[in-house]
């Protein structure tokens, strides 16, 4: 398979998703390449077929059985599959942010409508009071 000169990725660097310019093999590492962002001009090692592996999984369709029910006070891992029931939607949570307040917020990408921070480890008044 042919790899193109230019493939769309998220730069680290610039925090942006960006074209990435193909510079460049190394002996070392075959299935690798180094990548220039066309922004920054930041150079990356990549697996194009990694991330190619990984855009596949991304667009599988979210199942309701594996999906778990979001509660503010429970806490997830990125990857996971959860069902909000307020949206009767699901989503796949993307990452993991730390609020302003100092507490821990999931980002989660639903299906129907979009992306949304919700809260995680949220302590009750109940909990706290135990």
């Amino acid at each position: 398979m042919a790899k193109g000169k230019y493939i769309l990725h998220h730069c680290a660097h610039c925090d942006r998703d960006a074209r990435m310019e193909l510079v460049g093999s190394t002996e070392q590492h075959p299935d690798r390449s180094w990548y220039r962002c066309t922004r920054c001009r930041h150079v990356s090692l990549l697996n194009v077929e990694e991330l190619r592996r990984e855009v596949e999984e991304a667009k599988k369709k979210l199942d309701r059985a594996d999906a778990e029910e979001y509660t503010p006070e429970k806490t997830y891992r990125v990857g996971e599959a959860i069902f909000h029931s307020d949206w009767d939607d699901l989503g796949k949570i993307i990452s993991k942010e730390r609020t302003s307040g100092g507490g821990s917020a999931i980002v989660v990408s639903f299906e129907k409508i979009g992306e949304r921070r919700l809260l995680e480890t949220v302590v009750t008044k109940d909990d706290a009071v135990e």
